[in-house]
């Protein structure tokens, strides 16, 4: 573990710093060691940092607290992942309120880059009908080499780990509480066997306890992580709908399981088809449809124009590389100003070779 983590790691775990406070000080100071080396004078420069927050960055307290997070992730096998590190989420990572920090624990963090990911959430006390629809979706959510993403709690998430996992399906759990425990422990065994090919994804340092407040928070995880967010069933209130509202707030694309007039358990993913945040799933080709996804194993071979000029083609080429990137990543690739880019792009848009995706992602049509 390297210096640079623990500074890392010890700005996460200081007293009234959140996700933005602590980027804002990494954007004044340069780095996160830099914040802890800054003065008094220095500290309280920079906006929204007041007496309280620049003692607690002076007096140390942090670092000594962030050696033992270190021993745990080096005794557990579990990764820290900055939000300036490149194996930080991508789709994530364009949110402004994301974590500033992830601890990961599974098979392979690169699961986070996963070229197709949908989020499945709903109800804690799901139908039988509820359950063999989520069921469904993720066996044929498998077809198209997709991650599920939930949140391990009872009800709808459970079932679509469950499901994910008894075929062999990559699924991740965003937690609400420290790797150093499990919560619910009775999805401990269901959990366990997701670190072998998927993995537990939190925010919060190990000894964090599963308090009520932090699973609203996990909730922007979930949504920022994916491509599509489905609802199986859910009232008109509670984390699935705060999940769904985060979607849109995201420009996810958001798909909801109609139900039965006038079932409470259905009456949430009813009012988000009939308010048009969400459209209708019956199916997982539904999906896919809607993101212009091919099967596994299917590989599309776009036919170039002979009129494209070479910053074009050197613009195809890269996407040819990779099915879907964001547009940060495009600018550091592309020695073009960010006004020529977006040029080329409405360009290759108009051309019907580059289509652009939620979150300011791009892919070729």
């Amino acid at each position: 573990m390297t210096d640079q983590l623990h500074h890392q790691i010890a700005l996460t775990m200081l007293p009234q710093v959140g996700a933005v406070t602590a980027k804002t000080l990494v954007s004044y100071c340069g780095s996160a060691a830099d914040v802890f080396r800054a003065s008094r004078r220095e500290l309280l420069k920079i906006p929204g940092i007041g007496p309280g927050i620049a003692h607690a960055i002076l007096n140390n307290t942090a670092l000594q607290a962030a050696e033992q997070e270190l021993l745990f992730l080096e005794q557990n096998d579990v990764e820290a992942i900055f939000y300036t590190d490149e194996r930080y989420p991508a789709r994530l990572r364009q949110n402004a309120d994301c974590p500033a920090m992830l601890f990961f624990k599974g098979s392979n963090a690169g699961l986070l880059h996963a070229r197709r990911i949908v989020a499945i959430v709903g109800t804690r006390q799901p139908t039988d009908y509820g359950k063999a629809v989520c069921e469904e979706f993720v066996e044929s959510l498998h077809a198209y080499d997709t991650l599920v993403v939930s949140g391990l709690a009872f009800g709808i998430d459970i079932t679509a780990h469950r499901k994910a996992v008894s075929i062999g399906m990559p699924n991740i759990a965003v937690l609400g509480h420290g790797l150093g425990s499990l919560y619910p422990s009775q999805h401990r065994q269901t959990a366990l066997q997701m670190i072998e090919h998927g993995g537990l994804l939190s925010e919060y340092t190990h000894q964090t306890r599963p308090d009520r407040e932090h699973f609203p928070m996990r909730n922007r995880i979930i949504a920022g992580l994916c491509d599509a967010l489905l609802v199986v069933e859910t009232a008109t209130s509670g984390g699935s709908m705060i999940t769904a509202e985060l979607a849109c707030q995201y420009e996810r694309d958001i798909f909801a399981v109609p139900g039965r007039l006038r079932d409470p358990k259905s009456a949430g993913c009813n009012l988000l088809i009939r308010t048009h945040r969400a459209k209708l799933a019956e199916a997982a080709a539904d999906l896919a449809a809607s993101q212009n996804w091919d099967t596994a194993g299917q590989i599309r071979q776009t036919q170039l124009p002979l009129d494209l000029d070479p910053a074009e083609s050197a613009l195809v080429e890269l996407l040819k590389q990779h099915p879907e990137i964001p547009i940060d990543e495009l600018a550091l690739a592309i020695e073009q100003p960010p006004g020529a880019l977006a040029a080329l792009l409405l360009g290759l848009e108009f051309k019907g070779l580059v289509r652009t995706l939620p979150g300011k992602r791009y892919a070729l049509a």
